[in-house]
């Protein structure tokens, strides 16, 4: 039988598949139209393995061709039948999907609401970063960066479809008079390129970005501008590494009362429509609460905010949603810039995580707004061997090195500050579901003092602090009193000893100067 790397993640045809992976079925150009009215002229019904049955839509690509393509969540042998727009019968035929390990789409953990899985089970650690232009940069610094990401330890990528922020208008041709399918062939080849390489790697489609003109002609009944959703839904929304943003920035202070409706019924549609159940959010302006948590299309809770390295954002929210709390704006290498990014990224990630929230990085502006020595789109060690960036997310393999390490899941541990005398500027911390287990970061900033930082007001220490140049003693109130503690530096990846302790209040000294994280367990 043959293995995984043996098998394409995309097959086609005949062709054996992967569970986790999709398959296409490729129709003569006979099927196929570039008006805007056949763009999507084939039905595919699936029978799946579980007798479940889907119903999709083949699309026109730029040569003419038309293709259906399915993700594949189930093993065994699928059958699938495709008729025209008309009803006769078209083809027949099936799949034999076998398993595999590939990862599959992105799913809400069954044993925690508030995390992610992956479709194949396993744990997802949601390590965000912003290539807002990844589908429409000019030259290939798309492929160095995508290239890199995984290196870099990240696993999500929020990406526009619209070309710019504001502006959808490369959907469509010159004339606005039916959809330019070179530009979508282009998104598709981009995406597919990510997904051979990096099957791992979650992209988060923004649908309308910021461009309202466009999402109000949604909601006007636009012809041109259904279709454009449908044919991305159907296209893009098959392959295991996509799920969506419906925009950008909402904020009830600037929409209007029609830009709302307008996205609860976008929500609705893509949750309906889409065959393949991606997940689904809205992106919120900074520091505005998010809007959509009741919808049932809404998958996770999507945030920005700003010098979140007390997770306040997460102890505020986790009591009005049982979603993901996803932070995806902070501060940035280009702008609201830290003055050690390093430092402040590292506290920032593991502050969010363990106040039960997902973080994100962002370090380019990858917007084009702006030219220049922090913008584009390029390689995360490209960009900082070139002084683009100064090394901000240089320590996220480091978390993820001490999750694989002590085998923890953060499936419903428990955000607890108390246990670090509730000062969360200092010390945050968490324990397991059964209190017998506990992880301690205690960030030793070298200033924290008169922070009152919130909302984008008052003063942030964050912004300017580095990790200390000396040994500091913290306090710790444990929900046990025998067990162990080990030492784990966040800045470098590696052990650094173990204490016993013996009272549940317990005084600890850092082994060394700067931030160390803290396992604790129950004996």
């Amino acid at each position: 039988m043959p293995t995984d790397t043996e098998l394409e993640i995309v097959s086609q045809d005949s062709e054996s598949a992967l569970r986790g992976g999709c398959h296409e079925i490729v129709f003569s150009s006979d099927h196929g139209n570039a008006s805007r009215l056949a763009v999507m002229p084939v039905q595919v019904t699936y029978t799946l393995p579980s007798s479940a049955r889907i119903t999709a839509r083949a699309f026109t690509l730029g040569d003419g061709r038309c293709k259906a393509r399915s993700y594949l969540p189930e093993a065994g042998t699928w059958k699938w039948e495709a008729k025209s727009s008309d009803g006769k019968g078209i083809a027949t035929g099936s799949i034999q999907v076998q398993q595999s390990k590939l990862p599959g789409k992105l799913m809400i953990s069954q044993s925690d609401k508030q995390q992610f899985r992956t479709a194949s089970g396993d744990t997802y650690l949601h390590f965000g970063d912003n290539a807002f232009r990844y589908l429409n940069e000019p030259g290939d610094g798309w492929q160095s960066y995508i290239d890199q990401a995984t290196q870099a330890g990240f696993t999500k990528i929020s990406v526009w479809l619209p070309s710019q922020e504001e502006d959808a208008s490369n959907f469509y041709d010159a004339n606005r008079e039916q959809l330019d399918l070179a530009f979508w062939d282009q998104a598709e080849e981009r995406l597919l390129y990510a997904l051979r390489r990096e099957p791992q790697v979650q992209f988060q489609l923004n649908i309308f970005a910021s461009d309202r003109g466009e999402l109000e002609r949604y909601e006007e009944g636009n012809p041109l501008t259904h279709l454009a959703v449908t044919y991305a839904l159907e296209r893009l929304g098959s392959l295991p590494n996509v799920h969506w943003s419906l925009a950008s920035g909402i904020d009830t202070a600037k929409d209007s009362a029609v830009t709302l409706q307008a996205l609860s019924r976008l929500g609705k549609a893509v949750f309906e429509q889409a065959p393949w159940h991606s997940l689904v959010t809205c992106g919120q302006a900074r520091y505005a609460n998010f809007l959509f948590d009741r919808e049932k299309w809404c998958g996770m809770t999507s945030l920005g905010s700003l010098g979140q390295v007390t997770g306040e954002i997460a102890k505020t929210h986790r009591g009005l949603t049982h979603k993901p709390i996803v932070v995806d704006q902070d501060r940035a290498e280009h702008a609201v810039a830290p003055l050690q990014p390093r430092y402040y990224f590292r506290r920032l990630f593991w502050g969010l995580l363990l106040s039960g929230a997902h973080p994100s990085y962002e370090g380019l502006d990858t917007s084009g707004k702006t030219r220049g020595h922090k913008a584009g789109i390029a390689g995360y060690y490209d960009a900082c061997h070139a002084g683009k960036l100064h090394n901000g997310a240089h320590d996220l393999l480091n978390i993820k090195t001490f999750l694989k390490e002590t085998e923890i899941s953060l499936d419903g541990w428990i955000p607890d500050d108390a246990i670090g005398g509730g000062k969360p500027l200092l010390v945050k911390a968490m324990r397991s579901p059964s209190s017998e287990q506990c992880i301690v970061y205690i960030a030793n900033p070298d200033s924290s003092s008169e922070h009152t930082g919130k909302d984008g007001q008052g003063f942030y220490s964050d912004q300017n602090a580095g990790a200390s140049d000396i040994f500091t003693t913290f306090n710790l109130e444990l929900p046990f009193g025998n067990g162990a503690a080990r030492w784990f530096q966040p800045s470098s990846g590696r052990w650094a000893g173990e204490v016993n302790i013996t009272k549940s209040s317990t005084i600890f000294l850092t082994p060394e100067p700067g931030d160390w994280v803290l396992w604790v367990c129950r004996s």
